[in-house]
């Protein structure tokens, strides 16, 4: 029920929820119609006084779940800026090693083509699972540590380069590290 939520258009859910909302009322003020036969005197001032406090609950009730979700849209922002920015590092670090600069690019390429391809469909779709690491940063890692340190300039581009593709893969490249 709640995927469905996710993957209607606004218009759509914002048009379900203005049905079910009048749809509501007309329940209720069916309700109160046949209640009120014969009971005037007792239900008068009741009744016109629940709507305030209903409308209040509801209200309360969308906002909350309304906050809910605009925190998770900026965390996963978040988390999307995070690892855009790491890639973006490791491909200007990987200048400091000119040689390996190509293969480091092509692997790049290769994880953002998975990423376009294959996650982000799976996202969309409520379909994804976890990786441990993804395989072409895995490589990028490996390749890193086994570039060949001639200045000590390079011994610390090789350094921020490791951590940087720990970043981009969310702390999980301690795992194998």
């Amino acid at each position: 029920m709640i995927a469905w939520f996710a993957q209607v258009p606004l218009v759509v859910l914002t048009a379900a929820v203005f049905l079910a909302l009048y749809l509501a009322v007309v329940l209720i003020l069916v309700m109160l119609l046949v209640v009120r036969r014969g009971h005037d005197a007792t239900l008068g001032p009741l009744s016109p006084g629940l709507m305030a406090p209903l409308g209040l609950i509801f209200g309360l009730l969308v906002g909350f779940l309304v906050a809910d979700v605009w925190a998770d849209r900026a965390r996963a922002a978040s988390a999307v800026s995070q690892e855009a920015s790491a890639l973006r590092d490791i491909d200007l670090l990987a200048g400091a090693f000119p040689a390996s600069q190509p293969q480091v690019r092509q692997l790049l390429r290769e994880q953002i083509d998975n990423y376009v391809a294959t996650e982000w469909p799976q996202m969309s779709a409520g379909q994804a699972t976890l990786v441990v690491a993804p395989a072409q940063l895995v490589q990028a890692h490996s390749l890193v540590l086994s570039l060949p340190i001639a200045t000590d300039g390079q011994r610390v581009a090789q350094n921020q380069l490791v951590e940087t593709i720990d970043r981009a893969t969310g702390g999980s490249a301690r795992a194998w590290r």
